[in-house]
Protein backbone atom coordinates (compact mmCIF):
# COMPACT_ATOMS: atom_id res chain seq x y z
CA UNK A 1 0.00 0.00 0.00
CA UNK A 2 1.12 2.99 -1.02
CA UNK A 3 2.06 5.55 2.01
CA UNK A 4 -0.47 8.56 1.33
CA UNK A 5 0.89 11.55 1.36
CA UNK A 6 0.43 15.36 -0.43
CA UNK A 7 4.21 15.16 -1.56
CA UNK A 8 6.14 12.43 -2.45
CA UNK A 9 8.47 10.41 0.49
CA UNK A 10 12.41 10.69 -0.02
CA UNK A 11 14.57 7.91 0.96
CA UNK A 12 18.42 7.99 0.23
CA UNK A 13 19.92 4.83 0.10
CA UNK A 14 23.63 4.05 -0.28
CA UNK A 15 24.87 1.10 -1.86
CA UNK A 16 22.16 1.11 -4.36
CA UNK A 17 23.15 0.82 -7.61
CA UNK A 18 23.52 -3.08 -6.76
CA UNK A 19 22.58 -6.16 -4.82
CA UNK A 20 20.31 -5.38 -1.46
CA UNK A 21 20.44 -2.00 -2.10
CA UNK A 22 18.98 -2.21 -5.35
CA UNK A 23 16.29 -3.95 -4.17
CA UNK A 24 15.76 -1.42 -1.63
CA UNK A 25 15.27 1.49 -4.55
CA UNK A 26 12.57 -0.94 -6.58
CA UNK A 27 10.35 -1.09 -3.60
CA UNK A 28 10.37 2.05 -2.26
CA UNK A 29 10.02 2.97 -5.99
CA UNK A 30 7.10 0.70 -7.07
CA UNK A 31 5.46 2.60 -3.66
CA UNK A 32 5.73 5.88 -5.09
CA UNK A 33 8.49 7.14 -3.32
CA UNK A 34 11.46 8.82 -4.79
CA UNK A 35 14.97 7.64 -4.02
CA UNK A 36 18.30 9.25 -4.10
CA UNK A 37 20.60 6.49 -4.60
CA UNK A 38 24.33 7.17 -3.32
CA UNK A 39 27.02 4.31 -4.78
CA UNK A 40 30.65 4.54 -6.27
CA UNK A 41 29.02 2.59 -9.17
CA UNK A 42 28.31 5.08 -11.54
CA UNK A 43 27.80 3.00 -14.83
CA UNK A 44 25.15 0.43 -12.33
CA UNK A 45 23.44 3.66 -10.84
CA UNK A 46 23.05 5.85 -13.83
CA UNK A 47 21.77 2.94 -15.23
CA UNK A 48 18.86 2.40 -12.90
CA UNK A 49 18.05 5.94 -13.00
CA UNK A 50 17.29 5.57 -16.85
CA UNK A 51 15.16 2.96 -16.13
CA UNK A 52 13.07 4.30 -13.02
CA UNK A 53 11.72 7.73 -12.71
CA UNK A 54 11.15 8.04 -9.38
CA UNK A 55 15.28 7.32 -8.96
CA UNK A 56 17.84 9.81 -8.97
CA UNK A 57 21.79 9.09 -9.17
CA UNK A 58 24.65 10.84 -7.16
CA UNK A 59 28.56 9.59 -7.26
CA UNK A 60 29.95 9.64 -3.67
CA UNK A 61 31.85 8.45 -0.91
CA UNK A 62 29.55 7.75 1.84
CA UNK A 63 32.35 7.80 4.30
CA UNK A 64 32.60 11.50 3.28
CA UNK A 65 30.75 14.06 4.94
CA UNK A 66 30.82 16.42 1.72
CA UNK A 67 28.71 13.46 0.25
CA UNK A 68 25.81 13.84 2.79
CA UNK A 69 26.07 17.17 2.89
CA UNK A 70 25.49 17.24 -1.29
CA UNK A 71 22.67 14.65 -0.93
CA UNK A 72 20.41 16.64 1.69
CA UNK A 73 20.91 19.60 -0.98
CA UNK A 74 19.77 17.53 -3.59
CA UNK A 75 16.81 15.96 -2.13
CA UNK A 76 15.67 19.19 -0.44
CA UNK A 77 15.93 21.45 -3.33
CA UNK A 78 14.21 18.80 -5.40
CA UNK A 79 11.48 17.58 -3.48
CA UNK A 80 11.65 19.39 -0.62
CA UNK A 81 12.35 17.10 2.43
CA UNK A 82 14.35 13.47 3.42
CA UNK A 83 12.03 10.95 5.09
CA UNK A 84 14.40 8.04 5.46
CA UNK A 85 18.02 7.40 5.06
CA UNK A 86 18.93 3.68 4.59
CA UNK A 87 22.65 2.72 5.40
CA UNK A 88 23.35 -0.22 2.78
CA UNK A 89 26.71 0.28 1.71
CA UNK A 90 29.46 -2.31 3.08
CA UNK A 91 32.16 -4.30 2.53
CA UNK A 92 33.09 -7.93 4.22
CA UNK A 93 37.41 -7.68 3.42
CA UNK A 94 38.85 -11.25 2.98
CA UNK A 95 38.26 -13.82 5.24
CA UNK A 96 42.03 -14.22 7.43
CA UNK A 97 42.61 -15.08 10.65
CA UNK A 98 42.90 -11.51 12.70
CA UNK A 99 46.99 -11.77 13.12
CA UNK A 100 47.33 -11.90 8.87
CA UNK A 101 45.01 -8.78 8.19
CA UNK A 102 46.28 -5.84 7.02
CA UNK A 103 46.12 -2.90 8.87
CA UNK A 104 44.72 -0.93 5.83
CA UNK A 105 41.75 -3.58 5.44
CA UNK A 106 41.04 -3.02 9.65
CA UNK A 107 40.85 0.59 8.66
CA UNK A 108 38.80 0.74 5.56
CA UNK A 109 36.66 -1.96 6.96
CA UNK A 110 35.49 0.30 9.74
CA UNK A 111 35.53 3.38 7.50
CA UNK A 112 32.73 1.83 4.72
CA UNK A 113 30.58 0.25 7.57
CA UNK A 114 30.98 2.38 10.81
CA UNK A 115 31.63 6.11 9.65
CA UNK A 116 28.69 6.35 7.08
CA UNK A 117 26.21 5.95 10.13
CA UNK A 118 27.92 8.69 12.55
CA UNK A 119 27.66 10.81 9.29
CA UNK A 120 24.52 10.79 7.52
CA UNK A 121 23.16 10.99 11.51
CA UNK A 122 24.97 14.20 11.72
CA UNK A 123 23.90 15.51 8.66
CA UNK A 124 20.34 14.32 8.03
CA UNK A 125 18.98 13.80 11.55
CA UNK A 126 18.92 18.08 12.33
CA UNK A 127 16.87 18.03 8.74
CA UNK A 128 14.11 15.40 9.88
CA UNK A 129 14.61 17.24 13.59
CA UNK A 130 12.97 20.61 11.86
CA UNK A 131 10.30 18.51 9.55
CA UNK A 132 9.04 16.70 12.36
CA UNK A 133 10.05 13.23 11.41
CA UNK A 134 12.25 10.31 9.71
CA UNK A 135 13.75 7.19 10.05
CA UNK A 136 16.75 5.42 10.03
CA UNK A 137 17.53 1.92 8.71
CA UNK A 138 20.83 0.26 9.23
CA UNK A 139 21.70 -2.56 7.58
CA UNK A 140 23.66 -4.93 10.14
CA UNK A 141 24.68 -8.05 9.94
CA UNK A 142 23.77 -12.04 11.50
CA UNK A 143 27.49 -12.03 12.34
CA UNK A 144 27.04 -9.46 15.14
CA UNK A 145 25.38 -12.44 17.13
CA UNK A 146 26.94 -15.51 15.11
CA UNK A 147 30.13 -14.65 14.10
CA UNK A 148 32.20 -16.58 11.62
CA UNK A 149 35.80 -16.95 11.81
CA UNK A 150 38.28 -14.51 9.88
CA UNK A 151 35.87 -12.00 9.67
CA UNK A 152 37.03 -10.70 13.24
CA UNK A 153 36.77 -6.90 12.27
CA UNK A 154 33.92 -7.14 9.71
CA UNK A 155 31.70 -8.63 12.49
CA UNK A 156 32.38 -6.43 15.29
CA UNK A 157 31.82 -3.34 12.70
CA UNK A 158 28.65 -4.86 12.48
CA UNK A 159 28.29 -5.16 16.08
CA UNK A 160 29.35 -1.31 16.51
CA UNK A 161 26.29 -0.36 13.53
CA UNK A 162 23.47 -2.13 15.77
CA UNK A 163 25.00 -0.44 19.20
CA UNK A 164 25.15 2.45 17.24
CA UNK A 165 21.33 2.26 15.79
CA UNK A 166 19.74 1.28 19.45
CA UNK A 167 21.40 4.02 21.11
CA UNK A 168 20.88 6.83 18.56
CA UNK A 169 17.02 5.31 18.63
CA UNK A 170 17.27 6.90 22.28
CA UNK A 171 18.81 9.93 21.22
CA UNK A 172 16.51 10.68 18.84
CA UNK A 173 12.92 9.63 19.64
CA UNK A 174 9.96 10.15 19.29
CA UNK A 175 10.78 12.11 15.78
CA UNK A 176 13.20 9.77 14.65
CA UNK A 177 13.02 6.00 14.49
CA UNK A 178 16.35 4.19 14.06
CA UNK A 179 16.15 0.49 13.37
CA UNK A 180 18.28 -2.19 11.55
CA UNK A 181 17.75 -4.99 9.46
CA UNK A 182 20.44 -7.63 10.05
CA UNK A 183 20.61 -10.20 7.05
CA UNK A 184 22.48 -13.37 6.47
CA UNK A 185 24.57 -14.54 3.19
CA UNK A 186 22.95 -12.77 -0.03
CA UNK A 187 22.54 -13.98 -3.54
CA UNK A 188 24.38 -10.78 -4.42
CA UNK A 189 27.43 -10.35 -6.18
CA UNK A 190 29.52 -10.19 -2.99
CA UNK A 191 28.37 -13.81 -2.89
CA UNK A 192 29.34 -14.54 -6.40
CA UNK A 193 33.22 -13.31 -5.59
CA UNK A 194 33.25 -14.83 -2.51
CA UNK A 195 32.36 -18.55 -3.83
CA UNK A 196 33.56 -18.03 -7.23
CA UNK A 197 33.12 -19.21 -10.84
CA UNK A 198 34.73 -22.72 -11.31
CA UNK A 199 33.28 -26.07 -11.20
CA UNK A 200 33.55 -26.28 -7.18
CA UNK A 201 31.14 -22.98 -7.14
CA UNK A 202 27.65 -24.57 -7.12
CA UNK A 203 29.04 -27.20 -4.14
CA UNK A 204 30.12 -24.02 -2.17
CA UNK A 205 26.59 -22.23 -2.60
CA UNK A 206 24.88 -25.53 -1.41
CA UNK A 207 27.02 -26.09 1.75
CA UNK A 208 25.85 -22.39 2.40
CA UNK A 209 22.47 -23.13 1.47
CA UNK A 210 22.52 -25.99 4.16
CA UNK A 211 23.99 -23.91 6.49
CA UNK A 212 20.68 -21.87 7.24
CA UNK A 213 17.46 -23.40 8.16
CA UNK A 214 15.18 -22.29 5.34
CA UNK A 215 18.16 -23.78 3.34
CA UNK A 216 18.43 -21.36 1.21
CA UNK A 217 20.04 -17.68 1.31
CA UNK A 218 18.80 -14.20 1.81
CA UNK A 219 17.40 -12.89 -1.73
CA UNK A 220 17.54 -9.53 -1.99
CA UNK A 221 13.34 -9.02 -2.13
CA UNK A 222 13.69 -10.60 1.39
CA UNK A 223 15.62 -7.34 2.66
CA UNK A 224 13.95 -4.51 0.65
CA UNK A 225 10.55 -5.98 2.11
CA UNK A 226 12.10 -5.83 5.95
CA UNK A 227 13.41 -2.35 5.02
CA UNK A 228 10.01 -1.41 3.45
CA UNK A 229 8.43 -2.03 6.90
CA UNK A 230 10.64 -0.87 9.20
CA UNK A 231 10.87 2.79 7.10
CA UNK A 232 7.40 3.25 6.52
CA UNK A 233 4.47 4.31 8.69
CA UNK A 234 3.51 0.39 9.36
CA UNK A 235 6.44 0.19 12.25
CA UNK A 236 5.70 3.70 14.04
CA UNK A 237 6.14 2.30 16.80
CA UNK A 238 9.44 0.12 16.53
CA UNK A 239 12.36 1.95 17.22
CA UNK A 240 15.56 0.53 17.93
CA UNK A 241 15.08 -2.99 17.30
CA UNK A 242 17.51 -5.02 14.56
CA UNK A 243 14.92 -7.46 12.35
CA UNK A 244 16.81 -10.71 11.67
CA UNK A 245 16.20 -11.65 8.06
CA UNK A 246 18.02 -14.64 8.21
CA UNK A 247 16.58 -18.01 7.49
CA UNK A 248 16.47 -18.93 10.67
CA UNK A 249 20.54 -18.81 11.34
CA UNK A 250 20.96 -17.04 14.06
CA UNK A 251 18.12 -19.46 16.30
Amino acid sequence: MTTASTTPRVAIVTGGADGFGAAICDRFSQEGWKVLILDLNQQKGEEKTRQDGNLRYMFGDVASRATWEQALQSVQAEFGRVDLVVNNAGITGNPTPTHLKDIAEYEKTFRVNVLPIFLSTQVIAPAMMEQGNGAFVNITSTGCTRPRPGFAFYNSSKAAVSVATKTMALEYAPKIRFNCVAPAVGQTSMLQASIGQGADSQERLRKIEESLPMRRVTQPSDIANAVWYLGTDQSSFVTGTTLEVDGGRGV
